[in-house]
Parts: structure tokens; sequence; C-alpha cells
């Protein structure tokens, strides 16, 4: 079975999925890490979402309603996430185009004016 081309070029969408699923974990851990300006360099979707939840008052745990804050909280922190993730998949697919688009250009294939 002769492959011409590496499996990124052929399944570009799918490396992007691995990338991303990789990637946020680690960018959740250190946008944890850092101070607040620093943070949204690496989980700008979780970020916002941060900041949206307390301007809503979604963090305060002094309602007499019970535990809603906390459920409110952990549910809005798990929306960022999820964005953050679609956040890198379109980067790493975006960065996965720029590549293949620089890896055609050495291929003896020229480019149009």
């Amino acid at each position: 079975m002769n492959v011409s081309q590496p499996s990124i070029s052929r399944h570009p969408w799918l490396a992007a999925l691995l990338l991303a699923t990789l990637a946020t974990p680690a960018g959740v851990v250190i946008a944890w890490l850092a101070p607040r300006p620093l943070d949204a360099v690496v989980a700008l979707p979780l970020v916002l979402v941060d900041i949206w939840a307390m301007s809503l008052g979604a963090t305060r745990t002094t309602e007499p309603t019970g535990n809603e804050a906390p459920i409110t909280r952990l549910l809005l922190l798990v929306l960022g996430i999820v964005l953050t993730w679609l956040f890198y998949v379109i980067v790493a697919r975006l960065v996965l185009w720029r590549l293949s688009l620089d890896a055609n250009d050495g291929r003896g294939r020229r480019l149009p004016d």
C-alpha cells in the first residue's frame, strides 16, 4: 500500500479535533494558574464566560435559595471549557490549513498570482 500524502493532510478535521482535545486541558490549567490578563491568551472563551458569570452575579454564594449559585457557576464553567475546545478546534484547523498551503508550495506546484 503506497500512501502519497500524510494522514494529517488527508484528514485535517480529525487532526484538528485531536489537537484541540489535547490542548484544551493544558489551556484550562494554564488559565487557572495565570493572573487575569494573561489567562485570556490561552483560554479566551473560558475567561469571557467567567467574566459574564461574575457580571450576572451567578458566582454569589450568599443567596438564600440554597446551592443554585455553585451549580450555575459549574454549568457556566463547563460551557466555557466547551467553547474553549471549539476555539482550539478552529485555531488548529486554520494552522493545519496554512501548513498544508506552505507544504504545497514546496512540491513544485505553482500558485496563482
